[in-house]
């Protein structure tokens, strides 16, 4: 009987190794995303629902879109149920069809309530949407990405960053979402632009 409990807890991590949602870091998902915007949902079909757009963070798009409903499962279901009036801040890849698809489903799906993110599971950095948004534009300022971010173990993957490390420590006391993004793109390595090169590109 031992034997038996005792293959069975070894065999557990084996079983449940196909049941975990893949991470993805915000930082990464920022950079892919075609489209970061905050608004509402107007309408809720059975594949999809139509989001008007309040706020343009990254991107361009209609004022008017349609985002693909991603299927629910035991590792990533719906904080709560898809309705009209619902207000969400979106992080969206765009598909073949026209319509949008948000980046690693609940990651790219965040639900606002009161100006308050509803997914206790989010970094505290993210303490409401204003500050995420303000976070997510000086970042995308700072920060440009090199490698294949399509590559699931991102390998290869680069920053660049063109503020110095006193003005980046400025802007980080500035704002906590912008911490901690810039804080996790430290896994993949950040080169600063040379004074001389920056010199070029902004010229």
């Amino acid at each position: 009987m031992k034997l038996i409990v005792c293959l069975f807890l070894f065999l557990i991590p084996t079983l449940n190794y196909g049941f975990k949602k893949r991470e993805m870091p915000y930082s990464i998902v920022i950079l892919k995303a075609d489209l970061i915007i905050d608004g509402t949902i107007s309408k809720v079909s059975k594949d999809s629902y139509e989001f008007t757009v309040t706020q343009f963070v990254k991107g361009k798009s209609n004022s008017k879109i349609k985002v693909s409903i991603w299927k629910e499962w035991i590792c990533d279901p719906r904080i709560v149920e898809l309705k009209a009036g619902q207000r969400l801040i979106l992080f969206l890849e765009k598909l073949g069809n026209g319509n949008f698809y948000p980046i690693n489903e609940s990651t790219g799906e965040l639900y606002v309530d009161n100006n308050c993110f509803i997914n206790i599971f989010l970094p505290k950095d993210f303490s409401n949407p204003t500050v995420l948004k303000k976070g997510i534009s000086m970042f995308l300022k700072t920060y440009k990405c090199y490698g294949d971010l399509n590559n699931r173990f991102l390998e290869n993957v680069y920053f660049l960053s063109n503020k110095s490390i006193f003005e980046v420590y400025k802007m980080k006391e500035i704002n906590s979402a912008f911490r901690f993004l810039s804080d996790s793109v430290q896994y993949y390595g950040i080169k600063e632009i040379p004074i001389n090169l920056m010199t070029q590109l902004t010229s």
